[in-house]
């Protein structure tokens, strides 16, 4: 069982490993937990870290963690240890979605599950975003096959321990997301066997295992003090972000984007959730199920929809495909039939998705041979639905899932380092950084018009938020002559405001944003602002 599960994880390895570290950081999510990493590591401290000067308590730190550690032999913090722990999460997902599948279903059927996941569009792209999601989704993997090995009678409490522990670290990755796995298993107990049911879940050594580990970055956040933990973090940043009222179009618009996450396979998990009502008594088809379908109702009943929310639900996906696949690709049936044809019109939308983007010439500027790579791309969009559907109408499941899966990785890397090299090009957040240090001198700087965490994390020191005019006039009359970045937005209203005696003294476009480097006019003659 191991050694296969293995094999899919190094699969899954070789396809999103190569690209580690070589995307800039680009966003501001991102960019934040770079800079907490490199906070926590020059001031050698685990709990107070801080940006901007302000300390944070959003989120739980294991990510700036793991961060900090990979980070501690080079001294500083770089796009390669910021990704490692997202994609070494990834690949342990796969690992484990592998083993859940075999110890659910057979050793094909959880083989197919890891391969599904690993090439699902969804998955397989948060592999390399930089958020602590993908640890989440890895713990709560670990979390769901530690309950199923426990076993039912007699139940191994050791495991139901690990089931307990790895809650936790998934707690301690992103806070009540990490919550997921006990729903699900206490959902799939109420079914099984009822309220009673509920009494297998009760482990005294789990209990304080959990405790223990929560505790560990729970208590340094209470005594730090701040806001108030219960109303600024607990129902400010966890509790109100998701709950709310259900919104119709926002929800439509979140199952779009799950089928969309979903693909290559999307078309392929009709069959199995038609076979819900002939299964459910199927105690391991009915796990998976929840396994997919409890993430997915309760991102669409939440107060704020990200696509990133959704990524726990893809892994549950798989296994009911995988499933599917086994049971039933042999067999002819009319909803194999049907399954083709939806193959093929999702293989077209895809394609439409994919290439609404590259419309825009200044898009297509970003992507050397532009015309060539998107030739050999489309063909490869063109092939793979069209080998699925043959496979589907051969009645060949095994031949399906690893030729499309491996099509799919090759697609997938390719398109991947295409997408890096047009994202630092758009995105070029060092030379912007580079620029700034070239006037500023290792002096204060300025920032308005945006949050842009990577100016910090690229210029090596906090930058200071301007929000308004007044503060724009205050910090331009600061000793030393500081300097202020903002974006060309920003500065077309504030500069009608601000006093005349401010210059442009240099300019760069990063994503979409022509940024202006402005300081207070030094020498008398030259008053007033040049026209940018």
């Amino acid at each position: 069982m191991i050694w296969r599960a293995a094999l899919v994880a190094a699969f899954a390895a070789l396809s999103m490993l190569p690209t580690v570290g070589q995307r800039y950081i680009v966003t501001g999510d991102e960019a934040r937990f770079a800079i907490l990493a490199q906070d926590m590591l020059a001031r050698g401290t685990w709990f107070d870290a801080r940006v901007r000067e302000q300390r944070y308590r959003n989120k739980p730190l294991l990510y700036p963690w793991a961060i900090k550690v990979l980070s501690l032999p080079g001294g500083r913090v770089t796009e390669t240890t910021m990704q490692l722990p997202i994609t070494v999460a990834a690949v342990t997902g796969v690992f484990l979605v592998t083993v859940l599948g075999q110890q659910l279903f057979t050793i094909r059927a959880g083989v197919g599950a890891g391969l599904i996941t690993a090439t699902t569009y969804a998955f397989f792209s948060h592999s390399q975003i930089l958020l602590p999601d993908m640890l989440v989704v890895a713990f709560g993997l670990a979390a769901l096959s530690a309950f199923w090995a426990a076993g039912r009678d007699p139940l191994d409490r050791r495991w139901l321990t690990v089931f307990y522990v790895t809650l936790a670290l998934g707690v301690a990755a992103k806070g009540p997301m990490g919550i997921l796995p006990l729903l699900i298993v206490g959902l799939w107990l109420l079914t099984e066997e009822g309220v009673r049911g509920l009494r297998r879940l009760g482990s005294r050594a789990g209990a304080i295992a959990f405790g223990l580990l929560t505790a560990l970055w729970l208590v340094p956040y209470l005594v730090a003090g701040g806001r108030s933990f219960a109303r600024g973090v607990v129902w400010e940043d966890w509790l109100s972000w998701y709950l709310g009222v259900p919104r119709p179009l926002p929800i439509l618009n979140m199952l779009v984007v799950a089928a969309g996450g979903l693909m290559p396979w999307t078309a392929l998990l009709g069959p199995p959730l038609l076979a819900v009502r002939r299964q459910w008594r199927n105690g391991a088809f009915r796990f998976a199920l929840l396994a997919w379908l409890l993430p997915l109702v309760v991102v669409l009943l939440s107060n704020n929809h990200r696509a990133r929310y959704l990524l726990p639900m893809y892994p549950g996906a798989a296994l009911l495909i995988a499933w599917w696949l086994d049971a039933h690709g042999t067999e002819e049936s009319g909803a194999q039939r049907v399954v083709v044809w939806l193959t093929a019109a999702a293989a077209l939308a895809m394609i439409v998705v994919l290439a609404l983007p590259w419309v825009d010439p200044m898009e297509r500027e970003l992507v050397d041979h532009f015309w060539w790579k998107a030739t050999a791309m489309l063909a490869g969009a063109i092939a793979l639905p069209a080998y699925g559907c043959s496979m589907l109408r051969r009645r060949a499941p095994r031949a399906l899932v690893v030729g499309l899966a491996l099509g799919t990785a090759v697609l997938f890397g390719v398109g991947l380092r295409v997408y890096n090299g047009a994202v630092n090009r758009e995105q070029d957040y060092p030379r912007l950084a580079t620029m700034i240090e070239r006037y500023s001198q290792g002096g204060e700087v300025g920032v308005a018009g945006g949050r842009f965490f990577s100016i910090d994390f690229y210029l090596g020191r906090a930058a200071t938020t301007v929000r308004s005019v007044p503060e724009l006039d205050d910090w331009l009359d600061r000793p030393g002559h500081p300097l202020l970045v903002v974006t060309s937005r920003a500065w077309s209203t504030m500069r009608t405001q601000a006093r005349g005696d401010v210059e442009v003294v240099d300019s760069m476009r990063v994503r979409g944003h022509l940024m202006f480097l402005l300081r207070r006019v030094v020498s008398p003659e030259r008053r007033g602002p040049p026209r940018p």
